[in-house]
């Protein structure tokens, strides 16, 4: 996967939460190092019927910035915070009562 820029992350991870139910406030957006195992694991998200997207990042800071993007200005769920060594994906899945948070 290669990496994309803060801008073609932010008009993906929009894109997605448009066509599968557009409430900004019902997704979370994170960033981690290893989205499938953060997602599946961590959040507990379904293999299939979960709606969810990740995208690699220049950095981890740019990561960070569009995390921090959506849950500013988007207001979605987010963990805020600083990202570690290697927080490369941004991921984003909507939230629903088997998911955690």
């Amino acid at each position: 996967m290669a990496a994309k820029s803060r801008t073609e992350i932010i008009d993906d991870i929009e894109d997605c939460i448009g066509r599968n139910g557009g409430e900004f406030g019902q997704w979370y957006v994170g960033f981690t190092a290893s989205p499938k195992i953060k997602l599946f694991s961590g959040h507990k998200l379904k293999q299939s019927g979960d709606a969810w997207i990740s995208r690699l990042a220049k950095d981890e800071f740019e990561a960070h910035e569009v995390a921090e993007f959506f849950r500013t200005t988007r207001k979605t769920k987010g963990p805020g915070g600083q990202p570690g060594d290697n927080d490369l994906y941004v991921y984003a899945y909507k939230m629903k009562p088997h998911t955690k948070p």
